[in-house]
Parts: C-alpha cells; sequence; structure tokens
C-alpha cells in the first residue's frame, strides 16, 4: 500500500446512516412556499385535490400542461390525506421529501447490485449529503419525481440484465412511463442512456443467442408495449379532451421549443457550459472525490477495460450532461436527476485507500463548516440587520450550537484512542469521589457527573472508534442539520410572499372607491366574500398562485392596452381596477404590446395601495384618477 494512502473504513454505521436520511426531513416544516417554483406547484396540486381532475392540470382556473400529472396527482393525493393533520404547505413539502427518501432507497438498491453492499451505502450517503440533492427535496418540484422513477427504472434494468432476472423488465417499465408522466421526455431520454449501456453489457455476456431467446423477446415485447401504453394513454387523453391548443402547448411549445430554443417567451435560455460552475456546488463537498472517479473511468475507458457498472454510471452521468447541456433550456434544479451516478462514481473512489491529499480537502471542508455554524450561531449578535435577518437569538441557534459541538466531537475526541477514552473517563470518576461531603445542593450535581462518566465510560467499550470518513460523513450531517434549522426561518423571510398576499387582498376588500362583488373563483375555491372588481395586469404564474393558494381569489386576467386605458377611464363595464407589479406598470411601449402602443398616453391613475413581496416585488392596486394626471405619478 502507498504511504501517503489511508485505509477507508466503507462499513457505514446505522447512527450516520440514520443522521445522513434525516437530513431530507428538517426545515420541511418550519417554512411557507418559497418562490419562484413553490407556490405555482402548490397552486397547481390544491386546484387539483379540490377539482378532481387528474388528466390537466391547471394554475388558479388555467390549464397548465407544462408537465405531465402525475407528480401532482401525488400532490394533491397528499393534501387531501395529510393536509387536515399537518397543514397544507408541509403536506405537499413532505411529498417532496419522501420522493427524495424514495430516490436514495433506490440508490442504494442500484449501488448494490453494480458494486456491491457497501458501496451502495456509501453511494446513498454521498447522495443524501450533496447540497444539490438537498435543494431539490427541500422545494416542491417535479424534479423529485423525474429523480425517483429514472433511478428506480436504471435500478430495474440494472437487475434485468446485470442480475439475470429478467422478470425485472416490466417492473422497468412502468418506472420508465412514471418518469415520462412526471416531467416528460427527458425522462425515458434519460434512462435510454444507461439501458444502452446495459444493453451493450448484457450483450456481450450472454451473445446474440441468447438475447434472441424466446422468453427474452417476450419479456421484451411486454416491457416496451406496457411502457408505450403508460405514456400513450395520457398524451393521447390530452389530444382528445384538451384539443389541438394544449397539445401544442404541452408537445411543441414545452418539448420541442424548451429543447431547440425555439421557445424563447418561456426564458431560461442558457449557453452549453451553463452547468460547468453549477455541478461544484452541487457535488460538495465530495466534489473531488467525484472527479477522480471520473478521472478512473476515463482511464479505464481509454485501456477500453471497461466494466458494466462503468459503462452505466458513464453514460448516465457524462451523456445525460452532454444531453442537459445541448437542451436550450437549462436551470440548475435539471441536473438533480445526474447527482446519483455522480454518488456512485465517488462510491467506487471511496472503497479504495484514501490519499493524503484528498484527505486534506475533506478536513479543509471540515473546517469551512464549523466556521459556517460558528457564523449562523452568532449572527444574532452582529448588530441590528443581521438580528433582523436572523429573527433574533433563538431555538434555532441553540440547535446549531449543538451540532458544532457534535462536529467538534467528531472531528477531535475521536481522535483519542479506545484506551486512552477509557483513562480519560476514569480519571473523571476518581476525580468525581475524592471530592469530600457535598452540601446538599450540589448532591445532585455530583450524582449527575457520576452517571455522565460511568454512561461515557459504557459508550467507550461498545461504540467503536469511526475511521476518518465517517467522522467526516457525521460531521457533515450534523453541519446540515444544524445548517438548515437556522437557514430555512432566514430563507423564508426574504421568500415567502403568503402575508403580502394576504395583506393585499385584505386591502382590496376594504377599498371603497370600487364596487363590492363577490370573488371570482375557480376550480372549487372557497368563496371569499368582499371581493372586488378588479382585474390582474399581466400576472406572472407566482402572483396568479399566490392569490389562488392563500386568498382563494382569481382575478380575471387582463394584458390589452385598450382594456387598460377604460379601466382607468373608469368605463370599463366589468373592472373599476388593477393589480399589477411595479415592474409591469406602467407599462413599456417597446415590444411585445397587445393592442396599439398608447402606453405613454395612459389616462390618469393612481396607486391606492401597495405591498412589498421580498426584496425585489411591489404588488400594486391601481385605479383611475379623478381629477389631474399628477396624482398618481
Amino acid at each position: 500500500m502507498n504511504a501517503n494512502c489511508i485505509p477507508t473504513t466503507t462499513a457505514i454505521p446505522r447512527w450516520i446512516i440514520v443522521l445522513c436520511l434525516l437530513i431530507s426531513l428538517v426545515g420541511i416544516a418550519d417554512h411557507d412556499l418559497w418562490t419562484p417554483d413553490e407556490p405555482r406547484e402548490a397552486a397547481i396540486m390544491l386546484s387539483m385535490s379540490r377539482t378532481g381532475n387528474l388528466l390537466i392540470p391547471d394554475l388558479a382556473g388555467v390549464p397548465f400542461v407544462e408537465k405531465p400529472p402525475l407528480y401532482y396527482i401525488v400532490g394533491a393525493g397528499a393534501l387531501r390525506l395529510l393536509g387536515p393533520v399537518l397543514g397544507p404547505t408541509t403536506a405537499l413539502r413532505l411529498t417532496s421529501a419522501l420522493w427524495g427518501l424514495g430516490a436514495l432507497a433506490m440508490t442504494w438498491l442500484l449501488a448494490r447490485r453494480l458494486l456491491g453492499h457497501e458501496q451502495g451505502v456509501l453511494a446513498m450517503v454521498l447522495l443524501a449529503t450533496m447540497p444539490g440533492f438537498i435543494h431539490v427535496t427541500h422545494w416542491m418540484l417535479v424534479d423529485n419525481a423525474l429523480l425517483f422513477f429514472v433511478t428506480a427504472a436504471l435500478w430495474c434494468f440494472t437487475e434485468a440484465y446485470i442480475g439475470s432476472r429478467l422478470g425485472f423488465l416490466p417492473w422497468a417499465a412502468v418506472f420508465t412511463g412514471g418518469a415520462f408522466l412526471s416531467k416528460g421526455f427527458i425522462g425515458p431520454l434519460i434512462i435510454l442512456l444507461g439501458w444502452l449501456a446495459l444493453v451493450f453489457s448484457w450483450g456481450r455476456q450472454v451473445g446474440w443467442r441468447g438475447m434472441s431467446l424466446p422468453r427474452s423477446l417476450g419479456l421484451h415485447a411486454g416491457a416496451l408495449i406496457l411502457c408505450l401504453a403508460l405514456m400513450l394513454s395520457w398524451m393521447i387523453a390530452l389530444r382528445i379532451v384538451g384539443g389541438p391548443d394544449l397539445w401544442n402547448e404541452w408537445f411543441w411549445t414545452n418539448h420541442v421549443g424548451r429543447f431547440s430554443g425555439g421557445s424563447t417567451q418561456l426564458g431560461h435560455m442558457r449557453p452549453p457550459w451553463y452547468y460547468l460552475p453549477i455541478i461544484p456546488v452541487y457535488l460538495l463537498p465530495w466534489l473531488v472525490i467525484v472527479l477522480v472517479g471520473i478521472k478512473n473511468l476515463l482511464a479505464v475507458l481509454g485501456r477500453r477495460q471497461m466494466t458494466p457498472a462503468g459503462r452505466v454510471l458513464a453514460a448516465w452521468a457524462l451523456g445525460g450532461l452532454l444531453v442537459l447541456s445541448i437542451t436550450a433550456t437549462k436551470r440548475d434544479i435539471y441536473l438533480s436527476v445526474l447527482l446519483p451516478a455522480f454518488a456512485m462514481i465517488g462510491a467506487q473512489v471511496l472503497y479504495a485507500p484514501m490519499s493524503r491529499k484528498l484527505q486534506n480537502t475533506l478536513w479543509l471542508w471540515v473546517g469551512c463548516m464549523l466556521v459556517g455554524l460558528l457564523v449562523f450561531i452568532v449572527a444574532p449578535l452582529l448588530g441590528p440587520q443581521a438580528r433582523l435577518l436572523t429573527g433574533g437569538w433563538g431555538w434555532y441557534q441553540v440547535i446549531a450550537g449543538l451540532t458544532a459541538i457534535g462536529c467538534l466531537g467528531l472531528v477531535y475526541m475521536s481522535r483519542i484512542r479506545a484506551t486512552e477514552r477509557e483513562h480519560v473517563v476514569s480519571r473523571l470518576q476518581r476525580s468525581v469521589l475524592e471530592v469530600g461531603p457535598p452540601p446538599s445542593v450540589f448532591l445532585l450535581l455530583r450524582s449527575g457527573v457520576w452517571r455522565l462518566a460511568s454512561g461515557l465510560q459504557l459508550l467507550s467499550s461498545v461504540v467503536r472508534r469511526p475511521s476518518f470518513f465517517q467522522r467526516v460523513l457525521a460531521a457533515t450531517a450534523l453541519f446540515y442539520i444544524g445548517g438548515l434549522t437556522i437557514l430555512c426561518p432566514m430563507v423564508d423571510r426574504a421568500k415567502s410572499y403568503g402575508s403580502a398576499f394576504r395583506a393585499m387582498a385584505d386591502c382590496v376588500a376594504a377599498n371603497p372607491s370600487t364596487h363590492v362583488a363577490g370573488a371570482t373563483h375557480v376550480a372549487g375555491a372557497t368563496h371569499v366574500a368582499g371581493a372586488t372588481h378588479v382585474a390582474g395586469w399581466r400576472f406572472d404564474e407566482t402572483t396568479r398562485a399566490g392569490f389562488y393558494y392563500y386568498c382563494d381569489l382569481v382575478f380575471p386576467a387582463l394584458s390589452d392596452i385598450n382594456d387598460l386605458n377604460q379601466v382607468l377611464e373608469r368605463r370599463h363595464s366589468r373592472f373599476d381596477g388593477v393589480l399589477a407589479l411595479s415592474r409591469n406598470f406602467p407599462p413599456k411601449a417597446d415590444p411585445p404590446m397587445e393592442g396599439p402602443p398608447q402606453s405613454e398616453s395612459l389616462p390618469p391613475w393612481r396607486v391606492c395601495t401597495e405591498v412589498r413581496m421580498g426584496p425585489r416585488r411591489v404588488l400594486q392596486l391601481i385605479e383611475g384618477a379623478r381629477q389631474t394626471a399628477d396624482d398618481g405619478k
């Protein structure tokens, strides 16, 4: 063995595994919906739970066919089942956490088949402690379901081809269909990359004769038919029920257009190298380990000695990254579907002895974690602005402090050998006995110290000294638990708009200058008395979703400049005012603009009230001014 290498104990104790799994559940119940995605996703699932329309998702009464409905169906079911107990927001976010835990289980099963039992556990805990995985599974995102189904499908294909258990092919077809029903064609496309690598390895193992056996052909044909049936059932139903307009919007605009770059109006158009600076952040703290694994994969590929596991992981991770980079539409969360492959690549590296350089890199990560936790803990003491951002000193800082103490204990105290630990504990017990007859007030304290010392002695005789990697892994899990405990409430203050939506709804209902009428409500929304004849001027998805989710209100959409002029002149037959984001009002004369370019000469208007939503959004209630144009400008 190289003198610069350190043996790696790959067997992960159960308590560390529990810590890693606990990360997925920390912070899902103590904050509101976060922009930009959660208000939209939550409103869609709320609407589906009310109407029972499981075929075509809708956002505040408007069909939303950007993605197939499976993720929303599961969320709607969770909302009905768990909403009355946990509250709607926690119930919906719990579904994302459960999708994530399911993906961890599938990663363990897949890595166990490809790499072995210990490396299966390694891959699972590496994935559980990747920032990219934590980010996605703590948000309401369709990508959580996609991540689960892609990993599950590749596990079933691996059992079929590598494990010679072709009976798993129908299950692989079901999971592939689930990937499509979660996010469309991107799921089956990623699965196809891994499937091709598996079929290539299987063909080399059994030969053409083994591949063409009647049982093999029958199972493959049945799996293909089952997969196509799952995919086509929703596509055909969408075409029949939704009509050609919704079909074209889903297929041509949201699939072909996003892939080719033709749907520029949907945004998120990025250059091919967009993911290069994001991958390192998503893979921390295991970036160096994964890079070493990729280097090893490429070296084996150059020698033409690639194993079946290496082919699958290379096709999934590197091939999938190439596909995502070619696609015109890019977001950081899209990388989540590749993270299990990167975790398994890293698990292969950790199975071998760890070099000194790699160990020093992980030591650096541990130091950064401790500094980060310290900053979180003392932040409320740094001044009024920091106190306002963190919400002041409280139990969140106490929990983070306990996790920091745990990190320090893992890093330093576990360096003491077992014999030294027993010596320290025995010396503590003797020092307690040497104290003279204590006053009654100290009797309980001395008894507690004695019990603590006895417990430490028992623990030191039972618990084995963790290896270096085990200590780093446990410290990482504690860091994420403590960090999420503090960060989630902090982020909530910037990304939660619930109170702003409710405040604006109250202002609209209380405004005496508009006619009072029944609330506009769709999709089974609860009737809200006191709503007004107000339109929404070019609402984005977040604004429409927020009013529906928090206030059961749907403001009719207004986007034509002629209609806006009539509202401000108080001549419109339906509306007396408009709600608009300050960035969209007054409207600009630059294209695209519906109607003639009259936005530069709007009738007199004034802002009745406004509500700030986070640092960059201001929602305004606007109506026509009765006096002069200067009243509202």
